[in-house]
């Protein structure tokens, strides 16, 4: 039942359903509790780099001079077996080209010997020197990474960030289109984690991980011909990998820092519910179930003051109240009644949210198992639902509280 949206909103009627009961959308902000929570006494947080990728530098540049020893060693050989073969061959004919000559000196025509074809010079094998890593500055790295609800200072939290190297290069091919409108389009696979761990004095480690260690994909450009790839690749392939590197750091970079929010921050994050009310059933009136939305939608709005969620609790529970009130009159064999089954099953599905919000969650888990056995099977889905929203809520609250 939750959706994410970017502005605050409360939205009226928008949708109904059995001619008489209304979903009235309500959109409020909260601070989200950490699953990592960093212990109270601690309000600021530093940002600490690991340059991983310059051992993978190093691993290159060594692998590199064993290939062009290896090289350089075979070539030096190849070089000293040609010189070899090419003295014996001149010495040969120097030889025949000597006895030619004195027999010719002696009335005797012989043909001449001929010039011998010597082989081919060989040439050293090129080595390619390695895709180096880019450099990164502990400031790129720390404007990268935030956590809400801490301020940067020293003695504090410690976040460190591991910087993996680009690794599991691959450009692939795909065609779309046919004839003339035929495309080979390109992409680029590859695998760039970090590495994330945050940890206090007080507590040591608390949040330990790899993220985004799995292999990625980049979008290249389409071809009307796959020759005018390989032309482009002459020239830009040095210069695409940098490109590929940058971006690839700040779309991990990204991921990471929603991911220490995630876990261990107090991110503002914002969610859509329903408050439900009947709109007319029979000759009945529902101005207190009106009342009651609109209590509790003011409740909700002020969710986001506290990390707690204390300032809503009025609110919320005065309109709790008034639906508890409604309940009294519910009577679910009789459909003319003013609450009959689908109001009752309504009021419960209103209370129980309102309850898992106010963190009440024993209350909210009883009015949830109630709707769940109406006989209404639309507030049966609503609460099973509810369910979920409810579990994710309480391990967050209980970590915290």
């Amino acid at each position: 039942m939750k959706r994410s949206v970017l502005t605050l909103f409360v939205g009226i009627g928008l949708f109904s359903f059995g001619q008489n009961v209304t979903e009235n959308k309500v959109s409020f902000n909260f601070i989200q509790l950490p699953t990592n929570p960093i212990a109270k006494e601690y309000s600021t947080f530093t940002v600490l780099v690991e340059r991983k990728y310059e051992q993978a530098n190093q691993d290159s540049l060594n692998a590199y001079q064993l290939k062009l020893d290896a090289a350089t060693n075979q070539y030096q050989a190849e070089l000293a077996a040609w010189k070899q073969q090419k003295i014996a061959i001149q010495r040969d004919y120097l030889q025949k080209m000597a006895a030619w000559q004195k027999s010719s000196n002696a009335g005797t025509l012989t043909p001449q010997p001929v010039v011998p074809v010597y082989p081919v010079q060989p040439v050293m094998a090129d080595v390619e020197y390695p895709k180096m890593h880019s450099d990164i500055t502990d400031g790129e790295v720390q404007n990268a990474v935030s956590l809400a609800g801490y301020s940067r200072a020293d003695g504090g939290a410690y976040i460190t960030v591991g910087i993996l190297p680009l690794s599991d290069l691959a450009v692939n091919m795909k065609t779309s289109g046919e004839g003339a409108s035929l495309k080979y389009n390109y992409s680029a696979n590859y695998k760039l984690p970090l590495e994330l761990k945050v940890e206090t004095p007080s507590q040591g480690v608390i949040l330990q991980t790899i993220v985004l260690n799995n292999v990625s994909s980049y979008n290249m450009n389409s071809y009307a011909s796959q020759y005018e790839f390989d032309l482009w690749w002459l020239d830009n392939k040095d210069q695409f990998w940098l490109d590929l590197e940058k971006y690839a750091r700040a779309n991990a970079f990204k991921v990471l820092n929603e991911h220490v929010n995630d876990k261990c921050g107090f991110p503002v994050k914002s969610s859509t519910i329903e408050v439900f009310t009947i709109k007319k059933h029979k000759k009945h009136t529902y101005d207190d179930l009106t009342n009651a939305y609109t209590i509790a939608s003011q409740g909700y709005q002020m969710i986001a003051q506290s990390k707690d969620r204390s300032k809503a609790k009025g609110k919320l529970n005065e309109a709790i109240t008034i639906w508890k009130k409604a309940l009294t009159e519910s009577n679910v064999n009789d459909n003319d009644a003013r609450i009959n089954d689908k109001g009752t099953a309504m009021l419960q599905c209103n209370i129980a949210m309102a309850y898992i919000w106010l963190s009440e969650f024993d209350n909210a888990e009883m009015f949830i198992n109630q709707a769940l056995n109406s006989t209404v099977g639309k507030f049966k889905r609503v609460a099973e639902d509810y369910r979920g929203y409810l579990n994710e809520r309480k391990i967050r609250w209980n970590t915290n509280f």
